[in-house]
């Protein structure tokens, strides 16, 4: 064979090597599945590619005539979460690589899992529904509080125990932290609910209790450095942040105090990460701008992970307008059902949840969740301003007219769904809290919390 050719030869191989390259590069990951025994009509599927920092991506689709498909343009290998709502009780928070496929079928009371995620998505599935079987009472005693999660964080590590073997190390740890993360945050947070004593002050029985109850039941994960970190264990990591300073140093700590403690207790990716979503949680508080703006400064100069860094200088562009934490809410008047007009000035001693939606925008089944989490303690507001209001969102309904358009001015609302928290004092304490639908409200169920404690 003489040369020309060989060299011809040579240059379709690298050609078809780098067609098929691109191909990998360009491939999904695919999540179908049937409900039965219900009446659903519509499915939706939330996912993101970096939880806690990067925005959700939201698709619908209708049921034809009890399945449903989606395709995620997702690179091979890389891991996302994803939740999926058919409404009913139907509804699912897991994982998935790109170039793997997972089909659910919703059937009763549970869900059965096939595919090449189908492992995965079991093990997740199984802790999770063994973590709820544990009742976490409604008393404020932080012994029985404590007790509850305890149980619940031994229940989600017996389950994932079970799964260690038949997934990869890395896989495995990212799953056992989502799992764990939201108990080890709720246990860490009855730190806060230590009584006081006569005998004692409440620091140190906080701090006894913290040693006792608390330390060493929380998880330790090693998390592989070069992947996605879950929502749920970043806020816990964020939390026993909090509590360790006060710990250390027997007082609260203001935003900075944390991002410092943060900067210096974790390094490489995760220390990126927790930093951003750290940072991302402070402009959805609306944390006072200074400070903000201090810690913004110092983690874009020391920032690594290129997806955080851009995100963060995305949202402190963005801080720079609008309203603040701390301001005295715009007021403003709606007509409830009967016609009578409704101030916000009403809602005096309350937090209120301010929800600004769009027709289009379907209806975020966390925000009952995080109703029902507080009973009559929050008061919702739901203002839909294009399209026709929803009737089954909680709290007051007001179809925004164009005569009241500058409710939309006077707290700088650009986009639906968004989100005000103000606070009982009628200030405003949140300016940009998370889409509930990123995390099924964990994030702003926290900042509520906060708010209440106010």
């Amino acid at each position: 064979m003489n040369r020309p050719v060989i060299r011809q030869l040579l240059r379709n191989s690298c050609v078809l090597l780098m067609l098929a390259g691109t191909a990998a590069a360009q491939s999904s990951a695919v999540i179908t599945g049937k409900t039965a025994g219900r009446p659903v009509q519509k499915v939706s599927l939330t996912y993101w590619y970096d939880p806690g920092i990067s925005p959700a991506v939201t698709q619908d689709t209708l049921l034809k005539p009890d399945s449903f498909y989606f395709r995620i343009p997702l690179p091979v290998g890389k891991e996302i979460f994803f939740y999926t709502d058919a409404g009913s009780g139907y509804n699912f928070y897991g994982m998935i690589r790109g170039g793997d496929s997972l089909q659910l079928m919703m059937q009763g009371d549970s869900i059965r899992f096939a595919g090449s995620a189908a492992g995965l998505n079991r093990a997740v599935y199984e802790a999770r529904r063994a973590q709820l079987r544990i009742t976490v009472p409604a008393s404020s005693d932080a012994l029985q509080l404590a007790a509850a999660y305890r149980q619940q964080l031994e229940a989600g590590n017996r389950v994932m125990a079970l799964y260690r073997d038949s997934l990869s190390p890395a896989t495995w740890a990212i799953a056992r932290a989502h799992v764990l993360g939201e108990a080890a945050s709720g246990l860490v947070g009855t730190l806060w609910k230590v009584a006081t004593a006569p005998d004692s002050t409440l620091e140190e029985r906080q701090v006894l209790f913290y040693k006792e109850n608390i330390l060493p039941a929380l998880p330790q994960v090693l998390l592989p450095d070069t992947t996605v970190t879950p929502i749920r264990y970043l806020s816990y990591l964020l939390h026993k942040a909090e509590a360790d300073y006060f710990i250390r140093h027997r007082y609260e700590c203001n935003n900075r105090a944390i991002y410092e403690w943060l900067k210096i207790h974790y390094s490489g990716r995760l220390r990126d990460r927790l930093l951003a979503h750290s940072l991302t949680l402070g402009f959805a508080a609306g944390n006072p701008a200074e400070e903000q703006e201090w810690c913004v400064r110092d983690y874009l100069e020391l920032v690594q992970d290129e997806a955080c860094k851009q995100a963060i200088t995305k949202l402190y562009g963005r801080s720079r307008k609008g309203i603040s934490k701390g301001v005295t809410a715009p007021v403003f008047s709606f007509p409830d059902a009967q016609g009578k007009l409704i101030s916000l000035q009403q809602f005096s001693g309350k937090v209120v949840l301010l929800h600004f939606y769009s027709g289009s925008v379907p209806v975020l089944p966390a925000l009952t969740a995080i109703k029902d989490c507080f009973n009559n303690a929050v008061t919702f507001v739901n203002i839909c301003c294009d399209g026709a209001a929803a009737k089954d969102l909680p709290g007051w309904i007001w179809q925004l007219d164009d005569q009241h358009r500058e409710v939309l001015t006077q707290y700088s609302i650009s986009k639906y769904p968004s989100f005000i928290v103000v606070g009982k004092n009628g200030k405003v304490y949140a300016t940009r809290p998370p889409d509930p639908a990123v995390d099924k409200g964990t994030a702003l169920a926290n900042i509520i919390y906060e708010a209440l404690l106010q």
